[in-house]
């Protein structure tokens, strides 16, 4: 059985992110275009919760995982790392905000949060999507740790270490970069993740019609957080996570056919993660003088970006990210294994996170 419906919610949640993004890109446009979006980056974490899970081994070993993790995630965030230093330098107005020096470029390919020069009050690293991609790290480190526990010990062992850091965090009473970080309650949607791997593997099954339900309710809700100011009171992980906890666990329960256009997009979701802001900075400095003033114009941009955005995406996948991927450029590494359910073919691949990047499950690689 494969989760094609979860493939689809990697990129519908990308293309979230690429919306929030292109609204605030042009100062005439934004008090006509609604602001909402970021909660894409909510599910990518659950769904990176579920699919650590998911893909885990009894035999799996901290280094393995961490070689896999690091192979998946590094080598297209560096380039866009990079990329983004030598346009900064080289072009900076194609950027809103762009500034650098070389402790925030060091740190942004450490994985390190760090206080943004460009964007004051945030913890983002140059290539502002990336912070997720921090947690990530954080999360798979964490997760590593927890293979050294028996397997019936390991999820457990993972929220533990993920709930003493985090209560650590919160009473250590400083104000740094690391503890504001690591002390957000964000980190939580990656448990709701496992959580539902959990069950999931010990054979919890929803009808279809109630998974539609779960993805609709959860939807709604999002974007009722997401549109209402005042629910910023809410911690997050209740007024976003809970939600998104909604929408990946309706996914898993919902029959939806294969589309192979869909499956490639939600394949291409981390390039797009990556790629939208260069796609983005040089739309807004083409289009709104082609496109004017206006409502009409305004959603014109939105639309032709998010278009154009995931165009772009599509060959850095295949052109870009694969190649840096290849086995002869980057060593060889434990081969990612097919994860399977008793007497059933499973298979998906997790975000991007991140969007979270893991194993495909079926007869080629396809990664997150």
């Amino acid at each position: 059985m494969r989760l094609h419906a979860l493939q689809y919610l990697r990129a519908a949640a990308a293309l979230a992110v690429v919306y929030s993004h292109a609204v605030i890109q042009v100062g005439s446009y934004e008090h006509w275009l609604p602001e909402f979006g970021g909660f894409g980056v909510d599910v990518f974490f659950v769904i990176s919760g579920f699919i650590m899970v998911w893909i885990a081994k009894p035999t799996d070993t901290p280094r393995r995982f961490l070689i896999s993790r690091v192979r998946r995630v590094v080598p297209l965030y560096w380039f866009f790392t990079l990329l983004m230093a030598v346009v900064m330098l080289a072009l900076p107005s194609v950027f809103k905000s762009a500034v650098l020096d070389w402790q925030s470029l060091l740190t942004s390919l450490a994985f390190i949060p760090r206080d943004s020069l460009a964007h004051p009050g945030q913890l983002w690293p140059i290539v502002a999507p990336g912070w997720s991609l921090n947690y990530e790290m954080y999360f798979y480190l964490l997760f590593a740790l927890s293979l050294l526990l028996a397997p019936r010990f390991r999820v457990s062992g993972a929220i533990a270490l993920l709930a003493i850091a985090f209560v650590i965090a919160r009473l250590s009473g400083s104000d740094s970069a690391l503890v504001r970080f690591y002390g957000a309650d964000i980190v939580f949607e990656f448990t709701f993740g496992m959580l539902l791997a959990v069950a999931y593997l010990r054979g919890f099954r929803l009808p279809s019609i109630v998974g539609a339900g779960l993805v609709v309710t959860g939807t709604v809700l999002l974007l009722v957080a997401a549109l209402n100011p005042e629910g910023d009171a809410i911690i997050r992980a209740i007024r976003l996570g809970v939600p998104s906890l909604m929408v990946v666990a309706g996914c898993l329960y919902v029959r939806v056919p294969e589309r192979r256009w869909a499956v490639v997009l939600g394949d291409a979701s981390y390039a797009l993660y990556l790629s939208h802001l260069f796609t983005l900075g040089a739309l807004r400095l083409l289009l709104p003088p082609l496109l004017g003033d206006g409502p009409f114009a305004a959603w014109c941009f939105v639309a032709i970006s998010l278009i154009v955005c995931t165009l772009v995406s599509v060959p850095v996948h295949f052109l870009i990210d694969n190649w840096l991927l290849r086995r002869e450029r980057l060593g060889q590494t434990a081969p990612v294994r097919a994860a399977r359910e008793p007497g059933k073919d499973a298979g998906i691949t997790s975000p991007p996170t991140s969007p979270d990047r893991a194993a495909s499950i079926g007869p080629q690689e396809r990664r997150a």
